[in-house]
């Protein structure tokens, strides 16, 4: 990581230009701006020092921007040590009812499942399937190797998937095996 990264005045009013070109609406861009940093920050440790930092910042805000442009028709749930929106378990653009009912259900079935990993095992899953941390971010962070932290996480999907079976489970539109 660059020892040049830098959250200030200036990284904001980037973040804020960015947000305002997209969203035309000053209250908006600032959340945009906002959230940017904040996303910018928490994942710093990914800014590897190739491109420009500013051009990193600006595409975070750029997303972000865009993501508040999104319907938000849409339910949180926390799973685990995160929060995850309900219809991320089940992607449309339009999210029925019945989906988002069903995506609350699986998470209640999944936090269900989590209590029986071992913490490590549940922390290497919500991190890299929920949270969406990279495999070499997941890796630091554990510290142990890339694959080392990937073969974690997939033994933790593993597990969880077969939790979820065994619970009985099953996504909508899908019959019980």
């Amino acid at each position: 990581m660059s020892n040049t990264v830098e959250f200030g005045p200036r990284q904001w009013q980037l973040a804020f230009k960015v947000a305002m070109r997209v969203l035309k609406s000053r209250p908006a861009a600032e959340d945009a701006a906002q959230d940017a940093l904040l996303r910018a920050f928490r994942r710093r440790a990914t800014y590897d020092g190739s491109g420009s930092f500013e051009g990193w910042l600006r595409r975070i805000a750029l997303n972000t921007a865009i993501s508040q442009l999104r319907p938000k028709s849409r339910t949180e749930i926390p799973i685990g040590d995160c929060t995850v929106d309900s219809a991320a378990l089940f992607p449309s653009k339009d999210p029925s009812p019945e989906a988002l009912a069903a995506g609350r259900e699986l998470a209640t079935c999944l936090n269900g499942c989590l209590r029986t990993l071992s913490e490590l095992d549940r922390f290497a899953f919500t991190e890299r399937f929920l949270a969406g941390t990279s495999e070499r971010e997941l890796g630091e962070r554990l510290t142990v190797s890339t694959n080392a932290a990937k073969q974690r996480a997939f033994r933790a999907r593993r597990a969880v998937r077969n939790a979820v079976a065994e619970a009985g489970w099953t996504p909508p539109g899908r019959r019980a095996a």
